[in-house]
C-alpha cells in the first residue's frame, strides 16, 4: 500500500458509474471518499460506504486522497483530472478522455508531467476474453495481423431513457460515439497494439429519439502499416444486442463476445475445425479497478500510455463526425486544430449531419 493503511480513493461522482466503482474499491479493500454537487447522492454514498463525502472535488484534494476516479460529465472531466494531477494524486477517468479533442489534449499535456499517472476507463480491455486474444497475440498465433471488427450494440439502450447529459451535446460531446464508440475504436485498436491511424470514415445517425446527438455510427479505419479496423455502435436500432469482437490476421482469427464466455479460433487451414473453447466471464470493471488500486499502492506497474491511446480515440472519434458531416474520409494528417471548432486545411467545416 501507500503506506500503512488502505489507499484511499476519492470517486467523484457518485452518480451510476461512480457507485460501481465504489463497489468495487470497497470490495477491494479501499478505503472511500466522495464528491458531489447533489447533496442527497453525498448522504446516500456517506450511508452506504460509511464514507466520508464533499461538495466538490477541490474540498476532497485538500482532504488528501491517493487517488481519485472521475465519474462526471464529459464536459467537467479536464477540471478536475487537471486539478487532481497537478495536486500529485493518481488519476482513473471515466471514459472519454474529455468531451473534445482540445480539452483532451489539454489533459494529456499536464498528464505527461505529473508526478501521478492517469488511466482512462475502457473496460473491454479487462474482458477475460479479450485477455486471451492479446495472449494469443503476443505468441505470435495470429500471425501478422491484419483486421480487426468490433461492435456494441444495444436495443433500447438509451441513457436516462433519452433525457440527461448524455444526450445534451454541450456535456457529452456527441452522442452514442462519445458513449459506447469510444469503447469499441479503443478495443480493435488496442488487439492491433496501437497502430497510426491515418484515414476514417465513417456516418453517423440519429433516429430513434427526440434529441439532438447520435444514436448510432459506422467506421472504418485504415493504418499506416495496412491494417484496418471496421467499428459499429448503437443504443437503440434493429439489431440485436452484442458486444462482438473478431480478429484476422495471417495465421489464424478469432471471433468472441466481450462480455461472453466462449472464444472462438479460426486456423487459416480450411480444414482445420474451429476450435471453440470456454472462457470465465469476469468482472471487467472489478478487474479495472482492482489494477488501478494496485497500481497507485505500488504493487504493479502504472499503465503506459493509456491517456495517449484515449487521446487517439478522441481524435479518431473526432474525424468520424466530420466524415459524417463531410461525406468523404478524413485524413488524419491533414488537420488543423483550434479551441471550439473542428477546420481541415484542405475544406470549410461543414455542419453535422443527422
Amino acid at each position: 500500500m501507500t503506506g500503512d493503511g488502505p489507499v484511499r480513493i476519492g470517486v467523484i461522482g457518485l452518480g451510476t458509474i461512480g457507485r460501481i466503482h465504489a463497489l468495487r474499491i470497497d470490495e477491494l479493500g479501499g478505503e472511500l471518499v466522495g464528491a458531489d454537487l447533489d447533496e442527497g447522492a453525498r448522504a446516500s454514498f456517506a450511508d452506504d460506504f460509511d464514507a466520508p463525502t464533499h461538495s466538490d472535488h477541490r474540498a476532497l484534494l485538500e482532504a488528501g486522497v491517493d487517488a481519485v476516479i472521475v465519474g462526471v460529465p464529459n464536459r467537467f472531466h479536464e477540471e478536475i483530472a487537471v486539478d487532481a494531477l497537478d495536486a500529485g494524486v493518481d488519476v482513473l477517468l471515466e471514459k472519454p478522455l474529455a468531451h473534445s479533442v482540445e480539452s483532451a489534449e489539454r489533459i494529456a499535456a499536464t498528464a505527461r508531467e505529473a508526478d501521478g499517472f492517469c488511466t482512462v476507463g475502457f473496460t473491454m480491455r479487462f474482458s477475460s476474453l479479450t485477455g486471451r486474444a492479446v495472449d494469443l497475440r503476443e505468441e505470435g498465433a495470429f500471425g501478422a495481423l491484419s483486421h480487426v471488427s468490433v461492435d456494441y450494440l444495444r436495443r433500447g439502450g438509451v441513457p436516462g431513457d433519452g433525457r440527461g447529459w448524455f444526450v445534451d451535446e454541450d456535456l457529452a460531446g456527441g452522442g452514442v460515439l462519445m458513449d459506447l464508440g469510444v469503447h469499441v475504436v479503443d478495443l480493435a485498436l488496442y488487439l492491433l497494439d496501437y497502430p497510426t491511424v491515418v484515414e476514417v470514415s465513417g456516418t453517423i445517425r440519429s433516429e430513434f429519439g427526440d434529441y439532438d446527438v447520435d444514436d448510432s455510427a459506422t467506421a472504418l479505419l485504415r493504418c499506416a502499416d495496412g491494417q484496418t479496423v471496421s467499428v459499429e455502435t448503437s443504443w437503440h436500432g434493429t439489431a440485436a444486442p452484442s458486444r462482438t469482437c473478431v480478429v484476422r490476421g495471417t495465421e489464424a482469427g478469432a471471433a468472441f463476445e466481450v462480455n461472453g464466455s466462449e472464444f472462438d479460433f479460426v486456423s487459416a487451414d480450411a480444414g482445420a475445425d474451429i476450435e471453440t473453447v470456454t472462457v470465465e466471464t469476469n468482472d471487467m470493471h472489478l478487474a479495472e479497478d482492482r489494477a488501478f488500486l494496485e497500481a497507485v499502492a505500488g504493487t504493479r506497474e502504472p499503465p503506459e500510455g493509456s491517456v495517449e491511446e484515449a487521446l487517439v480515440v478522441q481524435r479518431v472519434v473526432d474525424a468520424i463526425y466530420e466524415s459524417s458531416a463531410s461525406g468523404r474520409a478524413v485524413r488524419l494528417g491533414s488537420r488543423t486544430r483550434t479551441v471550439g471548432e473542428r477546420a481541415y486545411e484542405s475544406s470549410e467545416r461543414v455542419e453535422r449531419t443527422r
